[in-house]
């Protein structure tokens, strides 16, 4: 066996040890430990080779309420894959606990199922409502920055809403999901690259470059500077009263 915990252990007066046999042993049950899936067996760096208690089952993940249910209750091991040569990290197989308390998780997900299924439901909604508000407050920001003549204002509507509905999409990362800017600042900045994509020769310019002249920062700054000069140009020969070259 390796890794076995050590014994427990009496002092005496005299500085002698010995084991000490009147101690209980740990209750291994109550701790919530990582075991592995070994070839030996079960392992935890720990406590070494370990059995499953009897009467403990296994759980494998892919009921999210029926794991949370069973860590609830208390007792609980979680089960893991070990890390491999071709498997650098380690992954996550499901956990052992009592068999009364994966029976109990089980039941009461099939009783709550229809009213959890109908609270998802609700709260998707409630969701697409929120991020239905949030876009049409981002377009309407955008068509304030944007500020076109009533001459474009069939073009400044397209650009809001095409560069609001993009920047704004969950989990995407773009600039309007940031929660460190305002919304007008959300709104400059996803105009602006809009404008510079759709409305001058900046990726073109790009799909102009070489491979070999990828790793070249010097070219793509500019690029890149150029192109904000051309966005800068589109604004003045949209907007209302002439140029504005504060935004950039």
């Amino acid at each position: 066996m390796r890794g076995l915990p050590s014994p427990p252990l009496r002092l005496h007066a005299n500085g002698v040890t010995e084991v000490d046999h009147s101690a209980p042993p740990a209750a291994i049950t109550d701790l919530h430990l990582d075991v592995y899936d070994t070839r030996e067996g079960p392992w935890n760096p720990e406590h070494g080779d370990i059995e499953v208690p009897e009467h403990w089952e296994f759980l494998p993940t892919g009921d999210a309420f029926v794991t949370r249910t069973v860590k609830a209750a208390g007792k609980y091991w979680l089960s893991w894959q070990p890390r491999a040569r071709h498997r650098p990290h380690r992954r996550l197989l499901g956990l052992w606990a009592p068999a009364d308390a994966i029976r109990a998780a089980q039941v009461r997900a099939r009783e709550t199922a229809e009213k959890r299924a109908a609270g998802r439901t609700a709260n998707a909604r409630s969701r697409a409502r929120r991020e239905q508000r949030y876009q049409e407050q981002l377009q309407q920001a955008v068509l304030e920055f944007l500020d076109f003549a009533p001459q474009h204002a069939d073009l400044a509507n397209e650009i809001a809403t095409e560069c609001s509905a993009h920047a704004a999409v969950v989990g995407s990362g773009r600039v309007g999901r940031t929660q460190l800017l305002g919304i007008a600042d959300k709104a400059r900045l996803a105009a602006r690259a809009h404008i510079r994509h759709r409305h001058t020769t900046y990726e073109h310019e790009l799909g102009d470059v070489p491979f070999e002249a990828w790793g070249e920062d010097e070219l793509y700054r500019e690029i890149k500077g150029a192109a904000h000069e051309a966005v800068d140009d589109f604004l003045d020969n949209h907007r209302q009263s002439g140029s504005l070259r504060g935004d950039s």
